[in-house]
């Protein structure tokens, strides 16, 4: 029988933004077998399902078109794929689309966020045009200085603060870094909420 590769976008809100990355694969698997879909498992002593998430989202923050992949092993129609998933998935993650992947993860190359909450727009945006934003962020090779100001783009302030920020495997920006800049400078935030609302490529088209 062959693979059929399958995307599905789901979003991860509510009660959900507290499911680990690690955990949330745990919830996806038994979704999956729940629902019975005919879904391909690694082979030897110990098969596991074959899962891959796009883009893992931190811990406390929301996401409104996350993607996982899959194969599975017969043909079924994306709408009875949806139908099935979102009967075995807990409240609070939500399918909403599935197809073929049109692109690769190592196309991603930024995402959006809207960031709410008790915070100063003024202060923010006086943050965000000044020539440089110095941060310290950690990676594999420990902690370094990074200047936040190239990465930022597409900034809009209404009652929220939409931006977008580098994303992907080799080069991932966290708008945590940005909002702990602003608290250095102007002092705690309260009721802060981070929503991933999209993902995008390096030509700006929505990840598919």
């Amino acid at each position: 029988m062959a693979n059929v590769n399958t995307r599905v976008f789901f979003s991860k809100t509510g009660r959900a933004k507290f499911i680990s990355h690690l955990d949330l694969y745990g919830v996806f698997q038994r979704a999956v077998r729940k629902a019975g879909l005919p879904a391909w498992y690694t082979e030897g002593l110990s098969p596991r399902l074959y899962l891959q998430f796009m883009l893992p989202l931190s811990l406390g923050q929301e996401g409104l078109r996350e993607a996982v992949d899959f194969k599975m092993l017969d043909e079924m129609s994306f709408e009875e794929i949806i139908k099935r998933l979102s009967g075995a998935l807990p409240y609070d993650i939500c399918v909403i689309e599935a197809a073929a992947p049109v692109m690769k993860n190592t196309d991603i190359s930024r995402a959006e966020y809207e960031i709410s909450g008790k915070i100063d727009l003024d202060g923010f945006r006086e943050l965000c045009e000044r020539d440089s934003i110095i941060v310290e962020k950690k990676t594999k090779k420990g902690v370094s200085e990074i200047d936040l100001k190239p990465y930022i783009s597409c900034l809009e302030f209404s009652d929220k603060i939409t931006l977008r920020l580098p994303a992907g495997n080799d080069f991932n920006i966290n708008p945590t870094l940005l909002l702990g800049a602003y608290e250095r400078e102007f002092g705690k935030t309260s009721g802060i909420k981070i929503v991933r609302t999209q993902i995008f490529n390096s030509d700006g088209e929505m990840f598919r």
